[in-house]
């Protein structure tokens, strides 16, 4: 190995890390297999889950920016969970039906109570190594 990268290192290099992990989920009693999700999808929901609206005219106009943070969880949830593993898929046209509902995002609160959604968030986002406290974000951004 040479003293710094080189590109020939970096090609041949996994960068993706794929934790994987389970969850209980105590109020029906099993297990639901999860992955770590990487960081593009942790990115793609985070910009999905931003709310940006404008009110008023021209030059007295305001932004309003509003994070919409069950949507982010809930497609955490949907990418973290393992497919693989298991056949259960929450963003299958039979859960889709089931629920009445066209995206699946609008099915995790349907599926899941409010605190089984933290927990099963803070699970995945604890193997897929992501912060979720804000101070520690802020941290990064601000170094």
């Amino acid at each position: 190995m040479s003293e710094f990268l080189t590109m020939e290192e970096f090609l041949g290099m996994n960068t993706q890390v794929d934790e994987k992990g389970e969850w209980e989920w105590k109020r029906n009693d099993v297990k639901l297999p999860i992955r770590s999700v990487p960081g593009d999808v942790y990115y793609k929901a985070r910009k999905a889950a931003l709310k940006i609206s404008v009110t008023g005219k021209k030059s007295k106009a305001e932004r309003k920016v509003e994070f919409d943070d069950l949507r982010f969880k809930s497609e955490i949830i949907i990418a973290g969970i393992d497919t693989d593993r298991t056949n259960f898929h929450i963003d299958s046209q039979q859960v889709l039906a089931k629920f009445g509902k066209i995206a699946a995002v609008d099915v995790v609160p349907c599926i899941f109570r409010p605190n089984e959604i933290d927990s099963l968030y803070e699970a995945i986002a604890a193997i897929s190594d992501f912060a979720d406290d804000e101070e520690a974000e802020e941290e990064v951004k601000n170094s």
